[in-house]
């Protein structure tokens, strides 16, 4: 029997992420790769085993090069696969050449604290041990970002703080750097002391994030530990363009009237169709989201049904870090040199033709934040923030929204500098951009005055991007269009 080569991802904010990046490029160049779980991971939508027998999973696994494989999840686990059996997961290790398994969970956030020795479920036959940490935990209160936090703080003041108001106790790179020591690095080197240990610092992929991780890099590196910076997806921002209004002033629906040569609302959808190419080349995933009551505008792009998310596709792998030597040994290579390895570190978010969603809004004559709910919703919560657009503002230009996203990236600082804005002489206006922590409070307006109440609440933390002198215009009645 064969000795496949067993990783084992632990942490938080990028295990599963790692896990499918590992095995596309294992796959990619003729090595095949089993992807099991001991704790519980969501069912797979390519390459599942889930539900066949061994015999199955195995002839999946030799014709596709990748299997996923487990238990189908029951009761609160449903729509997810569980731990497979020993039997099964001693079968596959025989059958594959990499088996990648996800040894913990954290409930979809960034960062953890385990509980030893309950958790993680690292299988004894691992090779090597991944630690994930998402770093848009950093900046956040902590018990906003980390699943089992209170166990981190009580552990490292030696004592137990869960009574006290330690709630908003920011995350910042010594904690995390701490956390991260204390939790996983020293105590999985104790029990597995011959398999190497990394840690991957993932989405890496805004200045204040890359800085907060080089700064976690170099607590850490003075400590001995194998540390690497790296962005396994692009940013993800969701363009909600609202195109639901009456158009009351008008008399009409003005969205649809025809201007220079097409609908009025198109001038802006197609000013993001071209934006979202554009920044793609950037590491930068725009998705839009077309929330409309009419008809003629829902047709027009691929209609989500009510409880339906935005598909976000796309991947990269933007390592900072050395060769994985340790790979080509321990993998018995003879020599050869790791493919697969530099194809991760240099891979590219994967491409697919332009298109744009659309949600039906049923509540239009609640007025601008019906259109701006709906939109949240549909993005999902796998993002990085949500860009909201007015579809009657026709001479918005290309570059003042290339603009607008450059200089949100570069100053982002959660809790800090985390809205943006257009700005003409002193006037504010769409389109505006909220980082990803401003969810809830999205999702909690009504009425018609949408976002801008959460700006007045917190005017230091906007910052502004000059637009011309029309951009902020927007289009009320006939002789507008003239």
């Amino acid at each position: 029997m064969k000795k496949s080569y067993v990783i084992a991802l632990v942490g938080a904010g990028g295990k599963t992420s790692m896990i499918r990046r590992i095995a596309q490029i294992a796959s990619g160049t003729g090595r095949n790769a089993a992807v099991m779980t001991t704790t519980h991971m969501w069912l797979p939508k390519e390459h599942s085993g889930v539900g066949k027998t061994l015999q199955e999973a195995a002839r999946l696994l030799k014709e596709e090069g990748i299997l996923y494989y487990g238990q189908a999840g029951q009761g609160k686990a449903e729509g997810k696969m569980t731990f497979p059996g020993q039997e099964a997961y001693e079968y596959l290790c025989g059958q594959a050449e990499f088996v990648l398994v996800e040894a913990d969970g954290s409930r979809c956030l960034p960062m953890k604290f385990p509980d030893w020795p309950r958790e993680p479920v690292i299988p004894a036959n691992t090779d090597a041990v991944f630690v994930m940490f998402g770093l848009s935990a950093v900046g956040q209160p902590l018990s906003a970002v980390c699943h089992r936090w209170q166990l981190g703080l009580g552990k490292r003041a030696g004592t137990d703080l869960i009574a006290q108001k330690s709630e908003s106790v920011p995350v910042t790179p010594s904690l995390a750097a701490d956390f991260l020591e204390r939790g996983y690095l020293r105590p999985i080197r104790y029990r597995f002391p011959s398999a190497p240990v990394i840690l991957f610092l993932n989405q890496a992929d805004t200045a204040f994030r890359r800085k907060a991780g080089e700064q976690m890099q170099s607590f850490l590196h003075e400590k001995g530990w194998d540390c690497r910076l790296c962005s396994l997806r692009p940013m993800r921002i969701a363009v909600i363009y609202m195109a639901s209004g009456f158009g009351s002033r008008f008399g009409t629906n003005k969205l649809l009237k025809p201007y220079w040569g097409k609908p009025l609302y198109r001038h802006g959808l197609d000013l993001f169709l071209t934006l979202k190419e554009e920044m793609a080349r950037e590491d930068l995933q725009l998705e839009i989201l077309v929330v409309s009551q009419y008809q003629e505008i829902l047709e027009e792009g691929m209609l989500l049904k009510e409880g339906e998310e935005a598909d976000w596709q796309g991947e990269k792998a933007d390592w900072q870090g050395e060769d994985a030597d340790w790979q080509r040994e321990k993998a018995g290579w003879q020599g050869e040199t790791a493919d697969w390895q530099r194809e991760m570190m240099s891979g590219k978010p994967l491409e697919k033709p332009p298109h744009f969603w659309t949600v039906e809004n049923l509540s239009a004559e609640e007025g601008i934040t019906s259109s701006l709910r709906l939109g949240v919703k549909s993005a999902g919560e796998e993002i990085d923030g949500y860009l909201f657009s007015v579809a009657d503002q026709p001479w918005l230009s290309l570059e003042t929204m290339r603009g607008l996203l450059r200089q949100h990236l570069d100053g982002l600082i959660p809790g800090q500098k985390d809205i943006s804005c257009l700005t003409c002489n002193g006037r504010r206006g769409n389109p505006v951009l909220f980082d990803r922590t401003y969810r809830k409070q999205l999702l909690a307006l009504t009425g018609d005055k949408g976002g801008s109440r959460i700006m007045k609440k917190f005017p230091e933390r906007v910052m502004e991007y000059a637009a011309g002198e029309r951009e902020l215009e927007d289009i009320d009645y006939p002789e507008d269009l003239q």
